[in-house]
């Protein structure tokens, strides 16, 4: 757990770093380099708080400003030149800013952009509990050396299970300047047993990937991949995809010595689907890059084990995942996110529903939308659904007028799975079809700095599979949490 904080507090100094640096003032000097700016460069909307009315400044408009102005001093010698240098100033500013917010989003998803490679922090120095600190390098080519294709590649070390972790692949953008896409990649690496597939990527902007540094059972794969990426329309994401993998017990340790599986070879095709209603897309580097999360989201995975190519398994598996906000009502906000999932029972092992637990101590580091009280691997299940529920009561206990203002959770999670009867005695399993129930509260944004604020919580299990000891039954959670 000191790795986790560690890591922790590495992400937390770096946002701060990056937040408080101070912006240097714009002055007529900068105005003769307005022509660097690129040409889509507008900004709209930009209100001033000298009590002007809202302006729409464009790449042109600052340009003549250059011209203009381009005698002049640092100080104006009218109150008309001061006024003309503060548009064109607060237009500059505004363009910084949002060259900081993406520097902030690509940091957030693991990327360090250099030049035209963006560089993985994730594989330089990355940690979860089954592989322990994990060091490497890993990173992949963007759009400034080419629309057409993007090449990457990584490696990293575990040091507690001493493993090697390897993966190369390639993306072809046939229209240059779109996110359709080719994928074609190797990769030998450790999954979580029981995981999840849906097309979402991992972010620190999504507090439900926090959960990933506390896997504690994984197994190891090597695994071919070619994919196809394309929007049917803007909303709606999909990844059509083949798989071949050789799949292997790891390391040895209480829950594998229980689980243990002969080495399975898998032959898989799959679609995945995302449909994100009212999310917002911007050109970036020649490529669609979401510059708005949508309020509701939507995720569908439906995978078929096939024979061919040495596959061992006919397994169908579908998985769904939806979270969307409730009507606002008078006491505050509410979120509910879904999940349910259904696979044959002629599965391995390694892919039976895990139940989503994020309990790895008393006090561990929360994981939104997960159950705080569950620990990992402590059930399995073939057919699962389970509802998570978060009401905030912010927006009825404080007005808008508070500049940091708490916010007051109420979580309630619960959920069912059940295992085919095959599996129970020769894997020691066992299944929630009785009905998990755990019930917490949180208090996050307690301190913000810049983007982030920090936060803490308490879970408790009751139900059919609480503990007999009251105290067992507790989990406390703290965490941080990116908004942009």
């Amino acid at each position: 757990m000191n790795w986790i904080n560690l890591k922790y507090c590495l992400v937390v100094l770096v946002f701060i770093l990056l937040l408080k640096s101070p912006v240097p003032a714009i002055t007529t000097k900068c105005l003769k380099s307005v022509s660097d700016l690129p040409d889509s460069f507008v900004i709209q909307g930009d209100t001033i708080r000298s009590g002007m009315e809202s302006i729409s400044l464009q790449t042109d408009s600052l340009k003549r400003s250059g011209v203009l102005f381009r005698n002049y001093g640092f100080r104006p010698f009218n109150h008309l030149d001061s006024m003309l240098l503060f548009r064109p100033d607060s237009a500059l500013n505004a363009y910084r800013k949002k060259q900081q917010l993406k520097v902030i989003r690509l940091m957030a998803e693991g990327k360090i952009p250099i030049g035209f490679f963006n560089l993985d922090y994730n594989k330089l120095f990355g940690y979860n509990l089954f592989e322990g600190v994990k060091l490497g390098l890993g990173g992949e080519t963007n759009g400034k050396l080419s629309h057409h294709f993007s090449i990457g590649g990584a490696f990293s070390y575990g040091l507690k299970n001493r493993s090697i972790q390897q993966g190369e692949w390639i993306n072809f953008y046939p229209y240059g300047r779109s996110d359709l896409r080719i994928h074609l990649s190797y990769q030998d690496l450790n999954l979580e047993f029981g995981g999840s597939e849906f097309l979402e990527t991992n972010s620190l902007l999504n507090p439900q990937s926090y959960r990933n540094l506390l896997i504690s059972n994984m197994f190891s794969t090597r695994r071919y991949t070619a994919g196809l990426e394309f929007r049917l329309f803007n909303t709606l994401n999909s990844y059509l995809f083949g798989d071949l993998s050789e799949n292997s017990n790891t390391l040895d340790n209480p829950f594998l010595l229980a689980h243990p599986f002969n080495p399975v070879s898998l032959s898989r095709i799959g679609l995945k689907l995302r449909y994100s209603p009212g999310i917002k897309f911007e050109l970036e580097d020649g490529r669609l890059n979401e510059i708005s999360p949508s309020k509701s989201e939507f995720y569908l995975t439906v995978i078929q084990g096939l024979s061919i190519f040495g596959g061992e398994y006919r397994n169908p598996k579908i998985e769904f995942k939806g979270k969307f906000d409730l009507p606002p009502i008078g006491i505050g906000t509410t979120t509910i996110m879904v999940q349910a999932g259904l696979m044959s029972s002629k599965s391995p092992v390694f892919e039976l529903f895990n139940g989503n637990g994020s309990f790895a101590g008393t006090f561990t580091l929360a994981a939104p939308y997960s159950f705080g009280t569950m620990q990992l691997n402590e059930f399995a299940a073939t057919i699962y659904t389970a509802i998570h529920l978060r009401h905030n009561f912010s927006t009825w206990l404080f007005p808008e007028k508070f500049k940091t203002r708490p916010a007051l959770i109420f979580a309630q999670n619960i959920g069912f799975g059940k295992l085919n009867p095959q599996f129970t005695p020769q894997f020691i399993l066992k299944d929630y079809h009785k009905g998990f129930y755990e019930s917490g509260f949180e208090i996050n944004n307690l301190l913000r700095i810049g983007y982030l604020s920090f936060g803490a919580g308490v879970y408790y299990r009751y139900g059919p599979y609480q503990f007999s000891a009251m105290p067992q039954n507790f989990a406390y959670k703290f965490g941080a949490y990116l908004k942009l």
